[in-house]
């Protein structure tokens, strides 16, 4: 079972003091003993010269100044003129000593000593007192300073715990009134009064809620948008059936029978633009990419239009220079494919279209469709890129969706399209009579990538 944040923390807290107070504890001991034992060796040493002063081999009675008996002290008297050993209590006497100053010694029980060695005269002095004395003494005085110490760590404790519960309280807060939200709720959470750690995160969630809720509502306005154009080629399809059932003569059933099939078509086409650009909405980003000739597929996609092209007397050209670029082959295909069967469709008979692929530099790779149609507005220009919006005054009909493909597919690679006059058309007098119209996509190209996959 997973632990909440609140038992991490405040296990990981209790935890790292605890360990402090271990190691607080063990530097203390050793700092104390060290201490100590400085100070038992001064005593030592000042024991021994004051012996030495006074020159009296009668110890059974010297006591350390400052010192109980429970130190045990012990001084030993080696007189080598008498070979009598003198001591301060009765006990077994200690082997002298090897050499003279502080030194550690053991015992025939087994008993370590800490002693100084002093000389006069014929006299050894030897002041000792038991290790184990001084590590009791150690432990006892670190004891005594870290133990308050200790007995605080469950006060400490429960602080900790305390003041991680109120500051978490505000996400306790905040993740209730997410869960009390309604569902279709893309209204933002109240940030005020958040610390800000907890500020941070929820304003990445209101930026997502945002998005999120822009994205909906284009959703919505699509679905709506789709069901009032599907609704009028549904409707015409409905009343051609229902007058070709009532028409009596051959011709009048051949006449709503072409209109019926016209309406099929017309529907046909729009689902199949609509199935595209729901395709296209998601997130491009896991689309695979990969590399291709975009001449190649410009002249396929020119090639594919010839026959519709030819039905108008419309010469359709292209001029496109060989360009290898990453991205997606099919979407870039139908992109073109869009864009000249547009121009196709609202260029006059007679009329003249050329698309053209070509670099600019190393940086971006241009396509371009260019009719000396009707040409576009210019303050139409940017809403054409819109679903479903068809120029006021166009008697072409269409779907309104192929140029918000266009856009959708210049998106996903990271590109910008523009449009700009094209070719003159002339008029039967021989003077010019308005402008064409250009579509410019310019699509930056992956140089880095390209040489990667040619390595």
């Amino acid at each position: 079972m997973a632990l909440s944040i609140r038992s991490r923390i405040v296990l990981t807290l209790v935890s790292a003091l605890f360990v402090a107070g271990l190691v607080a504890s063990w530097a203390t001991y050793h700092s104390t003993r060290t201490e100590l034992s400085g100070l038992f060796d001064e005593q030592l040493r000042h024991t021994a010269l004051e012996l030495i002063e006074r020159g009296d081999n009668d110890i059974k009675h010297t006591i350390l100044v400052g010192q109980s008996p429970e130190m045990r002290f012990l001084v030993q008297i080696y007189d080598a003129s008498t070979n009598r050993v003198h001591l301060s209590r009765r006990t077994d006497p200690l082997p002298l000593a090897e050499s003279i100053g502080f030194s550690e010694m053991t015992d025939p029980s087994g008993t370590q000593w800490r002693q100084y060695t002093a000389t006069v005269g014929t006299k050894i002095i030897q002041v000792a007192q038991p290790l184990d004395v001084r590590n009791r003494l150690a432990v006892s005085s670190a004891l005594h300073i870290v133990q308050p110490m200790l007995i605080l760590i469950p006060f400490l404790a429960i602080a900790i715990w305390f003041v991680i519960v109120q500051a978490l309280q505000p996400l306790n807060r905040t993740a209730r009134a997410v869960a009390k939200r309604s569902p279709s709720s893309m209204t933002p959470i109240d940030t005020q009064g958040l610390p800000y750690e907890l500020k941070s995160l929820v304003d990445a969630i209101n930026s997502l809620m945002r998005r999120l809720g822009d994205s909906l509502n284009a959703q919505q306005r699509f679905a709506s948008d789709a069901a009032h154009e599907l609704r009028t080629p549904l409707a015409a399809i409905k009343l051609q059936a229902q007058l070709l059932s009532r028409a009596k003569d051959p011709e009048t059933r051949a006449k709503y029978a072409g209109r019926l099939q016209e309406g099929v078509a017309r529907a046909t086409r729009l689902v199949e633009q609509l199935l595209t650009i729901a395709r296209l909405d998601p997130d491009a980003h896991d689309k695979p990419m990969n590399e291709f000739n975009l001449a190649a597929v410009a002249r396929a996609a020119v090639e594919d239009l010839a026959v519709p092209a030819q039905a108008k007397k419309i010469t359709l050209t292209h001029d496109c220079t060989d360009v290898t670029m990453l991205g997606m082959e099919d979407a870039v295909r139908l992109m073109i494919t869009n864009l000249t069967d547009n121009a196709i469709r609202y260029t006059p008979e007679g009329g003249r279209i050329e698309v053209a692929v070509k670099t600019d530099g190393d940086c971006h790779a241009v396509i371009t469709v260019t009719d000396n149609g009707p040409g576009i507005a210019p303050e139409e220009r940017t809403r054409v890129f819109e679903r479903f919006y068809r120029a006021l005054g166009t008697k072409v009909s269409g779907t309104g969706l192929g140029l918000a493909i266009v856009s959708r597919i210049v998106q996903m690679h990271g590109g910008t399209i523009t449009i700009n006059d094209g070719f003159v058309r002339p008029a039967h007098d021989g003077e010019p009579e308005g402008y064409g119209a250009q579509f410019m996509v310019r699509i930056p190209l992956c140089k880095s990538i390209n040489q990667a996959a040619k390595i």
